[in-house]
């Protein structure tokens, strides 16, 4: 049978209270929230599935149980479940006939490169190696944005800070903000093989982002060390802007362990460097 510990262990209704804002905004707000536990629960199903892809545990072209079937034993709705199914079949992992069928695709049509698939099928080691790989490249990046500053770049990266003040403990919109935050500073070094290493380590840790944002206290630090880093890239100081987002990857690689703790991600037997 199949089973996601997800939806046990992430307690939603935080993410949905905002008991001081207008009752329109809250109605907004409302439907927002909504859609983002539908969006949480479509991501945990996917890597529950792919992680069963990834174990063997579904091989090539087992069948998977009707749509009305999976939802049931997941827990949730059918739309839901339709949702993660389609987005299976479009990144190659499943194949899905309307009125027939549903079963896990051929190998070579699987996106193994795909970050969902690498994070289902890499437990707490991934991330740890994710954060390790920004830990090496966001302070270069930063470094050079303070010393390229192209002429958008700080009245961009001044707005992006005001609205992840506005947003307040929203962490879904933080998460958003906060990427496209560091994808600012990446733009501004003027280096396209820079901008596509960081994009493609910025996708594949899209899913712990907001999860590390919902810890109390974790969006006002983050705030605090991005108006560091913004007062810091605008008076053109190279090495202190540097500092400043060292600081601040400091302070996400305590977030993110608090995270794997809280959802318990299984880890992963490491090699040691260097041996085979």
């Amino acid at each position: 049978m199949l089973h996601c510990d997800l939806f046990h262990s992430v307690n939603f209704s935080d993410m949905l209270t905002r008991p001081w804002w207008p009752a329109r905004r809250q109605g907004r707000a409302r439907a927002k929230g909504r859609e983002s536990v539908r969006q949480k629960l479509s991501d945990g199903i996917v890597d529950d599935i792919l992680g069963k892809i990834g174990s063997g545990e579904l091989p090539e072209g087992s069948v998977l149980p009707a749509e009305a079937a999976l939802a049931a034993q997941y827990g949730v709705g059918r739309s839901v479940m339709r949702e993660a199914l389609r987005g299976l079949a479009a990144k190659g992992f499943l194949v899905s006939r309307q009125g027939s069928t549903t079963t896990v695709a051929p190998r070579t049509q699987w996106s193994v490169l795909d970050p969902d698939f690498l994070a289902a099928n890499s437990g707490a080691a991934f991330y740890e190696e994710l954060q390790e790989a920004r830990e090496l490249l966001e302070p270069l990046i930063t470094r050079l944005a303070a010393t390229r500053r192209p002429p958008e770049l700080i009245d961009t990266l001044q707005r992006l800070h005001s609205e992840m003040i506005s947003a307040g403990a929203d962490p879904e919109q933080h998460a958003e903000l906060d990427v496209r935050f560091h994808e600012t500073l990446a733009t501004a070094t003027g280096n396209t093989v820079l901008v596509s290493m960081h994009n493609s380590i910025s996708n594949m840790g899209h899913r712990t982002r907001a999860a590390s944002a919902a810890i109390p206290g974790a969006v006002e630090r983050a705030i605090h060390w991005h108006h560091q880093i913004l007062e810091t890239v605008a008076a053109g100081d190279p090495d202190t802007a540097e500092a400043a987002m060292r600081m601040h990857l400091r302070q996400v690689r305590g977030e993110l362990s608090a995270v794997q703790t809280a959802a318990r991600i299984p880890e992963e037997p490491r090699q040691k460097k260097g041996t085979q």
